[in-house]
């Protein structure tokens, strides 16, 4: 029987005895318990807990779980007592106390006694396990909701009593005399303990901390003083390192937008308006309070009657009432600051979260400026707009919520699942589109394309854009609104856009925005067959031909709507050559008259000819362009007609593809093809007559186009001149890295770097000589240079279009860039980079460290930093083998301390494995001068530390032996080669004959290789043991070229890691400290020589 149920049973006995003599014999179990608990304590010793298997029994805990189930047994101060000996004694058992703990917490009402049992725990938050710290906050939680919940009942309670009851007390008014609030002391000495908790050492802690905040928000149990608190706190551990410490801090976020004390909208604009209302309202009365109190000074001074009682209820009631405006103005001031949090600390943080690689952060963040977005946060735009990139995620979970998150921000009602109006659905997504950059727009038209084939658009939108396109808008509206439905694949209405899109207010206003958009639809328009265009198309190529042709002064916008007019043109034209020869020959007539009477009043201005030279650049890219389309095309119509005719006569078929007909045809097509490309564009076309005038402009050699836009235009049309011919590419290359070089405009620059891309992919082979004048850029003083050069090299790096070569130490530098965004671009530039196969950065790595640690201009830490990261890349046991060995050779081959520190750095950061360390013991001498140095023996000291930390038993005694190489290295020692080196074999190889028959070059091969190693290794000779060098010298035994493909078979990068460093020994060779088996030499070269 439960001890509970024993006291309940005498209770009842006692009450029904009435004489002295039975409450005499009374029992009292409370002394009863505290004997027994005392019991349990002494008999929980080491000799009592050896007769169970466990640590201790668990029938323990469960007569502790008894006792707590009286609260009365937990008044005595000697039971408290010995549960607090008890628990504290076996703390190592750490679940078992946890269930306890919230057992304690969970099965009283009372705040009383719960508040009286925290105190035995609270201790505990000192506790080695997370377990117990865990019990401990949750019962700190649930003892404030209670106490929440006990200032809620008191309150109604009192409210009930307010009024007459003669039927006696009311459940209210008992329930009132249970429950005790804490006060307000205790109060904030355990919410104390809850934000003192939030910087626990484990993360599975702070996550818990995070849950209970959570939690008490939802319940509302939280003081407005405290919840000034919370956002600081949730925006501090968003900058956790743990995930899941992030993602419970984002939802506590979500939970203070939701229930915030303040309004149900978080506009700044509505909080500043009252604040600065209160404020005026305060200062005018506080200044009426203050002359009315003077007046009545100055009547008392004078001897007049006033009425003292009138005075004291005037001055009481304009108490209340500051104090009441001060309270208002206090509430307003703590709602701007929340918003600040939010807005300033908050959203910055968690547009950078939407890029992170953990699924968990990306859909809170996603969660959270939904939230802020129906609260009418301002910063919160910035979030959304940040969001539209992940419409590119191929993760469905993400994916998903963001179609859903759009869907319910464009068309839907804040938390409510009623549809808004079309029009205001409308304004919605131009305000979206509206301030929108280039990739924004991308991000937006793939978004809506995904939204519009999954039907999640409504079509009254869709009618209420067409409807924005009229009279009564302005052209800004116009424009985003057909900029909306061309995203939306939106069948165009041909009146609306010649009317509205390309019509004269357009062009009277010179807002460019309406033609650019009017563009994009055509572009978006699908048209299977040209030759089926409708009629009213043509009218609107006439207008679109009259914007190219405009000579007037116009703004920077009208580049871009006319490089999406000419793209429009060659879309929907049939012959798109006859229009754009009518615009290039318009522009040709009103600069360059051909009469010699108006050859001499020629006057262009600066915008008009870098109109011209745009145009004609362009229009000479589209031309390669559609001329190659139309060849792709004949050759897919004739193998189809080849197919067709093969099925009716295969014999013949047969015999033309033997004689080699088709391949005929084929190759005359491309030979007319490449001339036609070559030659006729460029060359002696209308477009190439103006070759000459672009190649002036750009080397302006007189100084007389010294125009920025000038400058820009023409540079970019000469490259664009240049991807169509090759031959006219090679012959102004010169030219193009003269500018890239010498022209002090950044804009030049940037597109000079940009256009070489697209050189490098059309034509390598006459970029490939210029490459290093590429990777200078890199070093621009201009960020957006720098940035353009990196998106660049990538890109042709990644996509084999150049070889990775020694200027990679270029790109190398670029990880310590000024520009954060330069630094992030470089990192995953690496990243790519160590996914190929044969892992290049390994290959570049020791050439890479070679010229860092050589550069003039890169401080130490700069260098430490880049290496660090660069060597995090190698992680195969074999490279880092082959890597200590090249590092060590690198030793002798410089006397400069500061290049043998780089080294030994390079050196402490690589994982070294038994391989490694048995190597560095045997290449000692390499660099054992080098020991001398303080700051490379520390390097040393910190590589052994660092091999100790996760070394197995095997590589204690390699570990041992190195460190006390070094140490005695360092203090002076004179160390004997033959007592120092490990236990290597000492068996001498036999001799094994070369075949016979071996092929002779192969034999020269090796010979040129060892007298070439021999050659450059002489430093590396002098430093090595005479042992090791004899070793060295011996001619290449044939198994090793036998069973080398063996050997090797775990990684091929050892193969190629020798071409990478210049200074690097031959493949071949044999390398120092390393011995050869004795083998059977008659029977393997018997066996290599059949083989061969």
């Amino acid at each position: 029987m439960q001890i509970r149920n024993v006291q309940v049973d005498e209770d009842k006995d006692i009450l029904q005895k009435k004489d002295k003599a039975s409450k005499a014999k009374q029992i009292n179990w409370g002394k009863h318990c505290e004997t027994g608990v005392k019991a349990l304590h002494e008999s929980l010793c080491d000799e009592t807990l050896a007769l169970w298997n466990m640590n201790t029994p668990e029938e323990v805990w469960s007569v502790m779980e008894g006792v707590s189930h009286c609260p009365g047994l937990l008044k005595s101060k000697l039971l408290k007592f010995l549960i607090y000996k008890l628990v504290f004694a076996h703390e190592h058992l750490a679940i078992p106390i946890a269930d306890l703990v919230q057992y304690l917490q969970s099965t009283h009402h009372s705040i009383k006694v719960a508040a009286d049992l925290i105190s035995i725990v609270l201790p505990l938050l000192d506790a080695e396990s997370y377990y117990l710290r865990n019990a401990v906050v949750t019962a700190v939680m649930h003892i404030l909701m209670a106490d929440f919940r006990a200032r809620d009942k008191s309150t109604t309670a009192a409210a009930d009593e307010d009024g007459p009851n003669d039927d006696g007390p009311t459940p209210s008014s008992t329930s009132s005399a249970q429950f005790r609030p804490l006060s307000r002391q205790r109060r904030d000495t355990l919410f104390g303990v809850l934000e003192d908790r939030v910087h626990d050492v484990n993360s599975f802690a702070r996550s818990h901390v995070l849950r209970c905040y959570r939690d008490l928000c939802e319940e509302g149990a939280v003081p407005l003083r405290h919840i000034q608190k919370l956002p600081n706190i949730a925006v501090e551990r968003m900058q956790d390192r743990t995930s899941s410490v992030r993602k419970y801090s984002i939802e506590l976020l979500c939970v203070l937008l939701e229930h915030n004390p303040y309004r149900e909208t978080l506009d700044r604009q509505y909080y500043e308006g009252q604040k600065n209302h209160l404020v005026a309202t305060f200062t005018a009365k506080k200044k009426a309070v203050m002359e009315d109190v003077e007046e009545q000074l100055n009547r008392r001074l004078s001897g007049l009657n006033v009425n003292e009682s009138q005075i004291a209820t005037n001055e009481e009631e304009r108490e209340v009432e500051l104090q009441k405006l001060e309270r208002l103005l206090l509430f307003h001031t703590h709602a701007l600051e929340f918003i600040d949090t939010l807005e300033n600390d908050a959203i910055p943080l968690l547009i950078q979260l939407l890029g992170s690689a953990a699924i968990t952060d990306v859909l809170e963040s996603i969660r959270f400026f939904h939230q802020a977005h129906a609260f009418r946060l301002h910063q919160a735009t910035q979030g959304i707009r940040a969001m539209l990139i992940l419409i590119w995620r191929t993760d469905p979970k993400i994916q998903e919520l963001v179609l859903k998150t759009f869907q319910s921000i464009l068309f839907y009602k804040p938390q409510t699942d009623l549809l808004v109006a079309p029009t205001q659905a409308a304004q919605t997504l131009l305000t979206l589109l509206d301030g929108c950059t280039v990739s924004d727009a991308t991000c937006l038209e793939q978004l809506l394309g995904v939204m519009k084939a999954k039907e999640l658009v409504p079509q009254r939108v869709i009618a209420a854009l067409w409807d924005l396109c009229g009279d009564n808008s302005s052209c800004n509206t116009i424009g985003h609104s057909i900029w909306l439905l061309s995203m939306l694949k939106t069948p165009p209405r041909l009146e609306v856009l010649l009317e509205h899109g390309l019509g004269a207010r357009v062009r009277e206003e010179h807002n460019w925005l309406c033609v650019r958009a009017t563009s994009h639809m055509l572009q978006n328009w699908n048209f299977k067959d040209k030759s089926l265009i409708p009629d009213g198309i043509e009218p609107l190529v006439v207008s679109l031909q009259t914007f190219l042709t405009m000579i007037d002064e116009t703004n920077l916008d009208w580049f871009d709507a006319a490089q999406q007019a000419i793209e429009a043109l060659f879309h929907v034209c049939q012959f798109p050559e006859q229009p754009c020869g009518d615009i290039v020959a318009t522009w040709s007539t009103a600069l360059f008259p051909t009469d010699e009477d108006d050859h001499d009043e020629a006057v262009c201005s600066a915008s008009e000819l870098s109109k011209f030279v745009f145009i004609l650049g362009h229009v000479a890219i589209r031309m390669a362009v559609y001329v190659e389309s139309l060849a792709s095309s004949v050759k897919e119509a004739r193998n189809k007609l080849q197919h067709d005719q093969s099925k009716a006569d295969k014999e013949q078929s047969s015999m033309e593809d033997e004689l080699g007909l088709h391949a005929e045809i084929e190759a005359e097509e491309d030979e007319f093809l490449h001339a036609l490309t070559q030659n006729d564009l460029v060359g002696r076309n209308l477009l190439g007559a103006y070759g000459p005038i672009l190649i002036r402009l750009v080397a302006n050699e007189d100084g007389i186009f010294d125009d920025e836009l000038i400058k820009e235009a023409s540079t970019v049309a000469l490259c664009k001149f240049m991807c169509i011919s090759a031959e006219f590419c090679e012959k102004n290359l010169p030219l193009i890295f003269t500018r890239l070089k010498e022209c002090q405009q950044p804009s030049v620059r940037s597109n000079i770097v940009v256009a070489l891309g697209d050189l490098s992919f059309r034509f390598p082979n006459l970029v490939e000589p210029w490459t290093s004048h590429i990777y200078a850029r890199l070093r621009d003083i201009n960020v957006n240079v720098r940035k353009n050069t990196i998106m660049v090299l990538t890109h042709l790096i990644l996509n084999d279009m150049v070889k990775v070569k020694g200027q990679v130490s270029e790109i190398a530098l670029s990880l310590v860039d000024e520009d954060k965004r330069i630094c992030e671009l470089a990192k995953l530039f690496f990243h790519e980079l160590s996914k190929r196969g044969n892992n290049p950065i390994y290959n570049m790595l020791p050439d890479t460290i070679g010229r860092l640690s050589t550069s003039a201009t890169l401080s130490k830490k700069s260098f430490q930093e880049i290496t660090k990261f660069l060597l995090g890349f190698i992680h195969k046991d074999k490279q880092t083998e082959s890597l200590v060995e090249k590092l060590c050779h690198r030793f002798v081959t410089t006397a400069e301390v500061a290049h043998w520190r780089d080294l030994a750095y390079c050196l402490a950061n690589l994982s070294l494995n038994d391989k490694s360390l048995k190597k560095l013991v045997e290449l000692r001498k390499l660099f054992k001068t080098c020991l001398v140095d303080d700051g490379v023996f520390e390097c040393f000291q910190q590589l052994v530390s660092k091999a100790k930390k996760f070394s197995k038993a095997e590589t204690k005694e390699t570990l041992d032996e190195l460190e006390h190489v070094i140490n005695a290295i360092h203090s002076g020692e004179n160390l004997d080669d033959n007592e120092n080196l490990l236990d290597l074999p000492h068996k001498k190889p036999e001799k094994v004959k070369t075949p016979r028959k071996a092929k002779k070059g192969k034999e020269s091969t090796r010979k040129q290789n060892v007298s070439v190693e021999t050659e450059n290794d002489e430093n590396a000779a002098d430093a090595m043991p005479k042992r090791l060098q004899r070793k060295a010298r011996k001619p290449t035994k044939a198994k090793e070229f036998i069973d080398s493909d063996d050997d090797d078979d775990e990684d091929n990068d050892d193969e190629e890691d020798d071409v990478a460093g210049d200074d690097e020994p031959p493949a071949g060779r044999s390398q120092p400290g390393k011995r050869k088996k004795a083998d059977a030499p008659r029977a393997k070269a018997t066996h290599s020589k059949k083989k061969k």
